[in-house]
């Protein structure tokens, strides 16, 4: 089944000719583009008002695609961090812009002539004025976000003005055009209009249209700003799955193969790890209440899942919040890593609670390895240990050498 374009009040810019306004209506009032075009020339010509509506909801209509794509497909093009490019049109979609236009012009002089029109000062300074901010806001819509993505501190907030020469240009161009606007209005005004009054005016023509200027970057920065932070937030959200994943579900899948020939033992697995992702999925709470209960639960698991003895000792005890929670599953999948992978029969498991840091120690004696070695792919140290750790906001230290033993440090503050 296809995915249909939901009716909603963004601005497509695959498929607009200035900025989306009219191809954006269009699906919302089920109507072709090409109306709401001509409707806008004909209200463009009466005092410019189509001008101004056209405008306004370039500017409160966000920009955004005629539909979804399948995530693939968007992770391919690389959504949000390429410039959209130009929209090149086709030429019967250039022939018909054409005849609007001079459909526009046409009416324009007619208005003007039977004296139905503006001034010709507040005419020209409108038509400047529309053309310089139509400028500068095309290059808002159409510029690269990459910098705004993946940028740190204050440039990536100018990084998309900065992008290409060419946006600087337009947006000079633009500017210019605005200023032109502003001084063609003052200067109707001129004869009644006292020095103070007209500096008065000047000054507060200039904030608006600065104001104006800007207002589509300032828009343009937060929406992709959100979407950033919404972005890293599901991929944390997807890296604990995995994470979790490889310490619950591969694990206990590894141990049923292992215990094939032993039905009990199987079904006990499979049971364990029912409850454990009810836990997980549901949020049901845990059977421990304090982190020397939680790290017990995590150490007589080990025990008995890979034969090998694990010694607690603790200073303090706390009780077991969310954040306490990373800790713990790290401390278990550190475990299960000296268990399977070091050789040694015994492992040292230490925790301590100070007033403001939990720390968790987890060492053995056993062949150790090279931890430069470890690739990124390697889920076990890099995603259960080292990144959940920072994802709570806490850190992971390790420490081995081959033939050495390890040491994982887990810190997490209070």
């Amino acid at each position: 089944m296809s995915l249909q374009p939901q009716p909603n009040s963004t601005r497509p810019l695959g498929s607009a000719w200035v900025g989306g306004v009219c191809a954006g209506l269009a699906g919302p009032l089920g109507w072709q583009p090409v109306v709401l075009r001509v409707i806008f020339v004909v209200l463009g010509a009466f005092g410019l008002v189509g001008v101004l509506i056209y405008l306004a909801l370039w500017l409160v209509m966000p920009g955004g695609r005629e539909q979804r794509e399948a995530p693939g497909l968007e992770a391919n093009a690389r959504s949000g961090l390429r410039p959209s490019g130009p929209t090149t049109l086709s030429p019967v979609d250039l022939g018909v812009a054409v005849a609007l236009g001079l459909v526009g012009i046409g009416l324009l002089w007619l208005v003007q002539v039977t004296g139905w029109g503006l001034p010709l000062p507040y005419l020209f300074s409108g038509l400047l004025a529309a053309a310089g901010l139509g400028l500068i806001w095309w290059q808002a819509d159409h510029v690269s976000t990459r910098e705004m993505s993946s940028g740190r501190g204050w440039r990536r907030l100018v990084a998309p003005l900065l992008a290409h020469w060419t946006s600087i240009v337009a947006i000079g161009i633009g500017l210019a055009a605005l200023g032109t606007s502003v001084w063609m209005l003052v200067t109707s005004f001129e004869s009644v209009l006292t020095e103070t009054g007209r500096l008065l005016l000047v000054l507060g023509l200039a904030a608006v249209t600065l104001v104006l200027a800007v207002l589509p970057w300032i828009l343009r920065v937060r929406r992709t700003l959100a979407q950033a932070r919404d972005t890293a937030l599901l991929a944390d959200a997807r890296a604990d799955m995995a994470a979790h994943l490889h310490d619950s579900v591969l694990q206990t899948l590894a141990l049923i193969q292992r215990q094939a020939a032993d039905p009990k033992k199987v079904a006990a697995l499979a049971r364990r790890q029912e409850r454990e992702l009810r836990q997980w999925l549901y949020g049901e709470e845990p059977a421990s209440g304090s982190l020397v209960e939680a790290l017990t639960e995590e150490m007589l698991d080990v025990e008995a899942d890979h034969g090998v003895d694990v010694e607690l000792v603790s200073v303090g005890d706390t009780p077991v919040t969310a954040d306490l929670t990373a800790i713990v599953r790290a401390a278990g999948e550190a475990m299960v890593n000296a268990a399977k992978h070091s050789g040694a029969d015994r492992i040292d498991l230490y925790s301590e609670v100070d007033t403001d840091l939990v720390s968790v120690y987890v060492r053995d004696r056993g062949r150790g390895f090279d931890l430069a070695t470890v690739t990124d792919d390697r889920m076990g140290v890099r995603g259960s240990i080292i990144e959940r750790m920072r994802r709570a906001g806490g850190r992971a230290i390790i420490k081995t050498a081959p033939e050495a033993g390890t040491e994982v440090r887990l810190e997490l503050p209070r």
